[in-house]
């Protein structure tokens, strides 16, 4: 399956939902191969709302019978699994480093940056299609399109020590509100 061909119509049916698709993947369980989508919130307003089983259900069946039409074999091929982008959520975009600046990351690149694949970072600006972060006290540019994989690390962030450099940029670091908690940290809230 061409994700690429898949993925912008995919984005517009969502955004007519009223849901961001943050990332697409395919991938196997068992013998079964599944498409799954990673959805969040559109607006800015909403998007600091959590991603809740009653939202990607209203997705997935906004999806549905729009995919039949669309993609007629994809349903029949692949399951469809339609989910929250979690605490560890993808970071694929600039505007999502952007959204997430002043928290902690981790970046794959496909390929070295000097002498380099694998960062663990605070993220600061996002420009001229590049990310900087900050790790172990150096800022270090990455550009977006060498991003193989970004994650938010939300458990390293208590433990990391706070960036040197990003504080001066970044006026307030954000703290974890907005950010998606696990069931068992919302009951015990």
């Amino acid at each position: 399956m061409d994700l690429k061909k898949v993925q912008p119509p995919l984005e517009r049916q969502l955004a007519l939902l009223g849901y961001e698709l943050v990332h697409l993947e395919t991938a196997r369980e068992g013998r079964d191969e599944v498409l799954r989508l990673y959805i969040d919130h559109l607006d800015a307003e909403t998007s600091r709302r959590k991603v809740t089983l009653d939202d990607c259900t209203t997705a997935h069946e906004g999806l549905a019978l729009w995919m039949d039409v669309e993609f007629p074999d994809l349903r029949e091929k692949l399951g469809v699994e339609v989910s929250s982008p979690g605490m560890e959520r993808p970071l694929v975009k600039a505007d999502h480093f952007r959204r997430f600046a002043g928290r902690l990351c981790r970046v794959q690149t496909a390929a070295p940056i000097n002498g380099q694949k694998r960062f663990k970072g605070w993220i600061g600006p996002v420009a001229d299609g590049s990310v900087t972060l900050e790790e172990d006290g150096v800022l270090k540019t990455i550009p977006v399109e060498a991003i193989q994989k970004a994650r938010l690390a939300p458990f390293d962030e208590e433990k990391t020590p706070r960036p040197k450099h990003l504080a001066a940029r970044l006026t307030e670091l954000p703290d974890a509100d907005g950010v998606e908690t696990s069931a068992v940290e919302d009951e015990e809230a």
